[in-house]
């Protein structure tokens, strides 16, 4: 992308299937456009049949975007806390703010908060404000990219996707409960 800046980038999306986010995604690029930041966010179905809006600041919206390739340059992700973006994120060692909306995702925003890889904001209380808190201290505070580190080596010694995949196709052969696990 040619309107990319040499700034930290901040990749946000909330997902592809939920309802319409705009208020969120303004709310997201308005407290970037007060930092030193690079805003891209992912608009997803959320808008689909609507053209895409201008947000403020230097934010960049796209409908669709490659999200792993984004994940390769971004500082931070801005996420509602999927369970297929978290572990993209963790498996990038990428630090998140999480903006959980509905069904485990605040469970999940709350494991970042104690893991101390992300922080996170309810949907029904996210503020200008509180995303610029949270944005600044998950990019300033070193140990939030840290503890992304740690997580990324666990799921590494865990045998990662390659693991799971053993663990579902076992489940599904044995049409078993899965309590352990042979090596």
């Amino acid at each position: 992308m040619s309107r990319l800046t040499d700034q930290p980038l901040v990749y946000a999306s909330l997902g592809t299937i939920l309802g319409n986010a705009q208020h969120l995604f303004h709310k997201i690029a308005e407290g970037c456009a007060t930092l030193d930041v690079q805003p891209v966010i992912s608009l997803g179905r959320s808008m689909e049949s609507e053209s895409i809006p201008e947000f403020p600041g230097s934010a960049i919206a796209v409908r669709y975007a490659p999200q792993l390739d984004w994940l390769k340059r971004a500082a931070l992700m801005i996420t509602h806390g999927g369970m297929n973006t978290t572990l993209e994120c963790l498996t990038n060692a990428i630090p998140m703010v999480v903006i959980p909306m509905v069904n485990d995702q605040p469970g999940i925003g709350a494991r970042f908060n104690w893991s101390g890889c992300g922080e996170s904001i309810p949907a029904n209380s996210v503020s200008v404000d509180k995303l610029i808190k949270a944005i600044t201290q998950v990019l300033r505070v070193p140990s939030y990219r840290e503890n992304a580190r740690l997580m990324q080596s666990a799921i590494e010694r865990c045998g990662g996707v390659t693991k799971v995949a053993d663990i579902v196709e076992l489940a599904a052969s044995s049409n078993q409960p899965i309590c352990r696990v042979p090596n």
